[in-house]
């Protein structure tokens, strides 16, 4: 120990003195003597506890008391180095607990890496290599005739209208294969799922809740299992609940029904609506499963050239769709991150670099007493070990505050937002990059003092020589701080130029002063045509009738809503011949007249449809810009024939009795496609509902929602209300992952600006 240690020194002193007092010196000059003999006793100390195996362990706790007092003994640096580095650990760490809950962390599926969605990929003059949802037909014989897959799940989207139970809802769901949960392997929470007779068209109506549902509306009763809810006004059982936090394949689905495809419907290759999962068999690769599919498309284009001519197979791996095209802007926001971070240690590497420089008199001191350079090296990394532990600490509080906060502006296209959190794996990441900066902070000024000579520094010329090396090397990080700031800066820069190039897009309508809603119709009690453009007329005249209203209409999919559909049309001068399969794709929309004027967007030639147009009447149908320069180029389009389906096919021809002006239907970024658009009485076999109104104001929109909601109710009081909210809102929606990207890459540019600044006049 420390103390046998020097009750020997002491020993040996005494010994020696007294030898060399027998030799005739003085007492004072034999101990003199004694002590010169024995050399530095710091030395000798340091020499005998180097060999102890404990030595290394012990000598760091020293450094780390030391660097302890020292920071005390600066307290403005400690809280300025401390709070710095907890600055940059801690934005790094929220930005990786989302790339941590996104891109690293498993579905919560067992043997996720088997499970695949599986598209139609379209590829024809119009449409090269276009993701499409498969047709029930294709389906059907994708899972009959292939030889990779366990099974494959049919889903497709809906929302029904809840009643009973409370005020009336609309909630959003899904009807699946019965195979769905078999190949999730997932278990309901409460009794069973659906059974493969359930999954039948009239095989039953039973209903899975979602546990949101069933906590949120039920009051998590499970006496509700066996009981009897209303969905559009029709009675189901409720066969099952299931458990916490399943939502597949859309985070907001609340209710799972059976599929329920007639025969008829499974012989379709002409509609495309679902969405297919597969589990692929043990030792499958996806590229095995691709070539296995592939076959059977061709077959199927063999076997029915006019619907499938040009329609492949695309197999995606789940977690490879569930992150979508999040991935690269996820990866960039933590290499944006990481640079910041880089710049905080630069900055703090600074700070350290200028205080060795005050300290060089106490090294040069210390290595005149018997320090080694090892020691004193040390020394100065223990205080940056130091910092980097009260930074981690502090980085892994604002990590949490910054989760929470990004959690509330994070878009919700974001996939897996609900699983961002602060866990044990990003707890360790926040300790290591802590450790990892406070070494990297620590490095800057050991370097520097290594190639220096510590002796040196008693001399006034060799201290103004090394003053010039640290001063080279603060400007050597001062160049890189700057630099990694300006590529942040870039990068912010070209961010906001692309946002602003979305934002002036011209979207086709004026989204100022619009009001827009939902009003779904139950199939139940408005079963027929003449009963939905009652209702249609009734609500239009309704709120035309409000004050501070201008014109109101409806349309099926509003347009930025990422909703609609697509449809083969075929017009008139086509030869079948030269149109194999579905080569012409157009969006179609069912609107209620008044539309295009409550949207503002241009009639171009004819009219606009009307009431008047009903299924007595002459089939007519309003088409876009687009679409009327493509079909009939250099021709007057009105007048002109369309009808879905191909050439031959024994469809109403449509009569084109309007142009309108092109608009973007789905979202900002793809430029607007050819567009028809039926009148609300006349179509033609869709199915669809005018469930999106529109109202032009005079004033602020959202002032007159009370008004809106009761002229729904005063003709039924029943519907549910959804989605009301301004258009512009929906259309500032539209870019809110833009939004995202741009508000985060903007605070850190602004954090850069801010070290660089310091950085050069600190």
């Amino acid at each position: 120990s420390n103390d046998d240690l020097d009750r020997e020194l002491r020993a040996h002193l005494e010994f020696e003195a007294e030898e060399q007092r027998e030799r005739g010196l003085s007492p004072e000059d034999a101990a003199f003597a004694a002590r010169r003999a024995l050399g530095n006793r710091t030395r000798i100390t340091e020499d005998v506890r180097a060999l102890s195996p404990w030595a290394t362990v012990d000598d760091f706790a020293q450094d780390l008391r030391y660097g302890a007092r020292m920071l005390r003994k600066h307290p403005a640096f400690a809280v300025i180095a401390a709070l710095t580095l907890a600055l940059g650990v801690g934005a790094t760490t929220a930005i990786f607990s989302i790339v941590d809950a996104v891109l690293l962390r498993p579905l919560p599926y067992a043997d996720v890496d088997r499970l695949a969605m599986v598209w139609e990929n379209v590829n024809l003059p119009a449409y090269k290599n276009a993701q499409n949802t498969p047709s029930p037909g294709n389906f059907r014989d994708w899972r009959d005739r292939n030889s990779t897959f366990v099974d494959l799940a049919a889903i497709r989207g809906g929302n029904w209208s809840l009643t009973g139970h409370g005020e009336p809802i609309r909630v959003e769901g899904e009807n699946v294969s019965a195979s769905l949960f078999r190949l999730l392997q997932v278990e309901p929470l409460l009794e069973r799922v659906f059974t493969t007779e359930e999954e039948r068209a009239g095989g039953g109506h039973v209903v899975l809740l979602g546990h949101a549902l069933w906590a949120d509306r039920f009051a998590s009763n499970p006496a509700i299992v066996g009981q009897t809810i209303h969905l559009n006004d029709e009675p189901y059982t409720v066969v099952g609940v299931l458990p916490r936090g399943f939502h597949f394949p859309d985070p907001t689905d609340q209710v799972y029904l059976p599929l329920g495809l007639t025969p008829q419907q499974l012989a379709n290759h002409g509609s495309h609506f679902l969405r297919v999962l597969g589990r692929l068999k043990p030792g499958v690769t996806l590229a095995q499963a691709q070539g296995d599919l592939d076959a059977v498309a061709r077959q199927l284009t063999k076997e029915l050239p006019q619907s499938n001519t040009g329609v492949g197979v695309t197999i995606v791996a789940l977690p490879e769709q569930v992150v979508g095209d999040v991935r690269v802007p996820l990866l960039i926001m933590l290499g944006v991150v990481a640079f910041l971070l880089l710049m905080v240690c630069a900055n703090i590497g600074n700070l350290l670099l200028a205080r060795a420089s005050a300290r060089e008199r106490e090294f040069a001191v210390r290595a005149a007493l018997g320090a080694s350079r090892v020691r004193l090296l040390r020394q100065m990394l223990a205080e940056s070990v130091l910092l980097s532990a009260i930074s981690g600490v502090a980085g892994l509080a604002l990590a949490y505050l910054g989760v929470e906060a990004l959690r509330a502006l994070a878009p919700s296209t974001l996939p897996r937002i609900d699983d961002i959190k602060v866990n044990g794996v990003v707890a360790a990441f926040d300790v290591a990059v802590a450790l990892a900066a406070g070494i990297l902070c620590g490095l800057v000024p050991a370097m520097q003092a290594r190639r220096s000579d510590f002796r040196d520094a008693l001399k006034d010329d060799a201290r103004a020589s090394s003053a010039g090396g640290r001063m080279r090397a603060r400007n050597v990080l001062i160049v890189a701080e700057t630099a990694l700031g300006v590529v942040v800066l870039v990068g912010a820069g070209l961010l906001l130029r692309t946002f602003v190039h979305l934002t002036q897009l011209p979207v086709g309508f004026q989204s100022d002063r619009l009001l827009t809603f939902r009003v779904a119709l139950p199939p139940g009690r408005y079963a027929t045509e003449p009963q939905r453009t009652a209702f249609y007329a009734a609500l239009s005249e309704r709120l035309q009738a409000t004050a501070g209203v201008t014109s109101a209409s409806a349309i099926s999919f509003l347009p930025l809503s990422l909703r609609g559909r697509t449809t083969a049309v075929s017009a008139e001068g086509d030869v079948p011949a030269e149109l194999p399969g579905q080569a012409r794709f157009v969006d179609f929309r069912s609107v209620a007249p008044g539309y295009f004027r409550t949207m503002s967007i241009p009639i171009r030639a004819g009219r606009d449809v009307a009431w008047s147009d009903t299924p007595a009447s002459r089939p007519a149908v309003v088409v876009s810009e687009t679409l009327a320069r493509t079909f009939w180029p250099n021709q007057d389009p009105l007048g002109k024939w369309i009808k879905l389906g191909r050439p031959q096919d024994k469809v109403p021809m449509l009569t084109v009795v309007g142009v309108v002006g092109d608009v973007r239907q789905l979202d900002l970024v793809r430029t607007p496609r050819p567009a028809v658009y039926f009148p609300a009485a006349q179509d033609h076999g869709t199915g669809d509902t005018l469930a999106d109104w529109v109202v032009r104001t005079l004033d602020e929109p959202m002032s007159l929602a009370a008004q809106a909601r009761a002229a729904v109710w005063a003709i039924d009081a029943t519907l549910p209300i959804t989605r009301m909210q301004t258009m512009e809102r929906l259309r500032s929606a539209i870019t809110a992952t833009q939004q995202f990207n741009l508000l985060l890459v903007g605070i850190f540019a602004v954090l850069a600006l801010v070290l660089a600044a310091i950085g050069l006049y600190g």
